[in-house]
């Protein structure tokens, strides 16, 4: 008896301490993550966009959500990001569902656009792990068919707004072109959509010119190092 109540402080014990390091190293990684992005590290803040995108894609839609705005959701791609902004874009299609057997469009992608894209900064400002975005711009495309049959991305809507802006929003009961309205947001007067780039938040190349600087000022510190040795 002695000894089977021993064996169990033992395990007990033992299983405690490994639970302990993995929560001290989880800590120690997370304090990671946080200080090479602050310090502008790009490659390391697209990487944990990346994981986190994927990691949404993975997960099961909150109760109520409309199949189209999860599938628009889950298109999520970035277009460009700093430590301090976020542009993503979105892709959407009417909502389309089964209603007495048959399917029926009960929303257009317009409808999608502006619940999806209000949802997509509620996540970049309140779901990304280690970022502390100020500032996020959300593009939404549908995939334009025109009579002679052919297809073409068309941008529907642009938003913009800032994290003190947004935190003003009902985010439990949205009402997406109200809080559409509140924010930076153009939509789209006809099939012809609009220039998402223009007044953009961020453009791709704003991100490449800051890649290209800090490459440079790395290769600059390992030729200073390299001398002194």
């Amino acid at each position: 008896m002695a000894v089977g109540l021993g064996l169990a402080i033992v395990l007990i014990v033992f299983f405690g301490l490994v639970l302990g390091f993995m929560v001290v190293q989880a800590m120690f990684a997370a304090r990671k993550w946080r200080q090479v992005i602050a310090e502008g590290d790009q490659d390391a803040l697209e990487e944990m966009l990346d994981q986190t995108f994927e990691g949404w894609r993975g997960s099961r839609p909150p109760k109520g959500t409309p199949p189209a705005d999860w599938r628009a959701l889950h298109t999520a791609a970035l277009i460009a990001a700093d430590r301090d902004r976020a542009r993503v874009s979105l892709l959407v299609d009417p909502d389309v569902r089964v209603v007495d057997g048959r399917r029926t469009q009960v929303g257009s992608d317009r409808d999608v656009a502006r619940r999806a894209a209000v949802r997509m900064v509620e996540r970049l400002f309140y779901e990304v792990p280690h970022i502390h975005f100020d500032e996020v711009q959300v593009d939404v495309q549908t995939d334009y068919r025109d009579p002679e049959g052919g297809s073409r991305l068309v941008t529907l809507l642009t938003t913009r707004v800032t994290r003190e802006r947004a935190s003003f929003a009902d985010w439990e009961h949205i009402d997406a072109p109200a809080t559409l309205a509140e924010w930076r947001t153009r939509e789209a007067a006809d099939a012809a959509g609009l220039d998402p780039d223009l007044h953009a938040l961020i453009h791709p190349d704003d991100v490449a010119r800051l890649r290209a600087e800090r490459e440079a000022g790395q290769q600059d510190a390992r030729q200073q190092n390299g001398s002194r040795s």
